[in-house]
């Protein structure tokens, strides 16, 4: 019962404080605070999870890599059928362009910093610890993460929903953070791809 409460109390703390100090550092476009940033997270994300044994963390290993990729296979697939309903703009995607970030910020931002806090947020918090890793709570972060993301459009609000739930689906069958972790890196690195190829 600690953890369910000890849970709580990290995301009401933490969470303003990071989307605080997060969108600072996007606007100062600094990319030794930007890594300092994600540096000093990440070792307190790590540091509280094991002490309080917050989050199922293991060894990755070459089959989850496998699944990783044939799970965003399909991922992006799905991407393609919810484009032929409509744009799929969001306040996110708005916010990074309109910023007009380095090159090197945005990669840190968007494929390492983004990733792992919204994966132990939203999956190792919230479904893990919160839900209990159930399918209410698989539906339930993946509602969430869809909304935390500002969709424009139903389209935009559908394709932010499979994205969570796709994540959400790799920590479930896995009970391992690192899979949903993975899975999101790597669906911001092709759509990091995608913007500078622009």
């Amino acid at each position: 019962m600690y953890k369910r409460w000890m849970t709580f109390f990290l995301i009401l703390i933490f969470m303003p404080i990071h989307l605080s100090i997060a969108e600072k550092i996007m606007r100062i476009n600094s990319l030794p605070l930007s890594i300092l940033f994600t540096l000093v997270e990440l070792a307190l994300f790590l540091y509280v999870g094991k002490k309080y044994d917050l989050f199922h963390i293991r060894q990755i290993s070459l089959k989850d890599i496998l699944k990783c990729f044939l799970s965003y296979a399909l991922l992006f697939l799905f991407y393609i059928m919810v484009n032929f309903l409509g744009p799929t703009q969001s306040d996110t995607t708005q916010t990074v362009q309109s910023l007009s970030l380095s090159w090197s910020v945005l990669f840190v931002d968007l494929c390492v910093l983004a990733p792992v806090t919204e994966e132990i947020f939203m999956r190792g918090m919230l479904q893990g610890i919160v839900f209990k890793n159930t399918y209410f709570g698989l539906f339930a972060t993946s509602l969430l993460f869809a909304y935390l993301h500002g969709p424009y459009t139903i389209p935009s609000f559908i394709s932010y929903l499979g994205m969570g739930f796709a994540f959400g689906v790799r920590y479930k069958t896995s009970d391992n953070l690192w899979n949903s972790i993975l899975l999101h890196v790597l669906n911001n690195l092709v759509a990091f791809c995608f913007l500078y190829m622009r």
